[in-house]
């Protein structure tokens, strides 16, 4: 898994265990804007928690069946991708990311999210991408809009969310598709 490269300033790079500690720490400042959709990722708060995670993903990439990057704006780590659930022979993956909240709203997710489905499409060869998101995740939302997902429909009380279950909004990207410039 190689980086992928940014012309605006964020670096979109392998998790790597040795960011466990700076993980824990954006994860233990975001605690209450993860835990909304994202109760596992909440749960990396440790250094400890945060490493087993990253050993658990590198190994999971090594047999090619999990991708993690971390973002990074100025050297500061922001946020993360997943690329999982990867089918090689069908060639279709899910994809799931988190920002922190002092990130938001300013196209990182948009931009990175990009970048990654090339390499989708690209280095990974797939045909299909997946984004699921809560029905209530509206920033999730518009960021498979503004990416050019289509929306296929609502999942109802498909995941169990902090005690209750909840719908979720399913959308698809076909590498026909994918329409990806590099803001500059």
């Amino acid at each position: 898994m190689i980086p992928l490269t940014s012309a605006t300033g964020i670096s979109i790079v392998p998790a790597s265990i040795e960011n466990a500690g700076v993980l824990a720490s954006l994860v233990e400042s975001n605690i209450e804007h993860l835990r909304i959709y994202l109760p596992n990722v909440a749960a990396l708060t440790s250094v400890k928690d945060a490493k087993a995670h990253l050993e658990a993903a590198s190994e999971r990439a090594e047999k090619r069946e999990v991708y993690e990057w971390h973002l990074f704006s100025d050297a500061i780590l922001c946020g993360a991708i997943r690329v999982k659930d990867i089918d090689h022979f069908d060639r279709k993956a899910k994809v799931g990311y988190f920002i922190g909240s002092h990130f938001q709203r300013k196209g990182i997710v948009t931009l990175s999210v990009g970048a990654v489905l090339a390499c989708c499409f690209e280095s990974l060869n797939l045909n299909r991408v997946e984004l699921r998101c809560a029905a209530a995740n509206e920033q999730s939302m518009r960021v498979a809009e503004r990416l050019g997902f289509t929306h296929e429909g609502l999942l109802r009380q498909d995941e169990f969310l902090n005690g209750v279950f909840v719908d979720q909004h399913v959308y698809s990207l076909l590498r026909e598709e994918f329409k990806y410039d590099e803001p500059t």
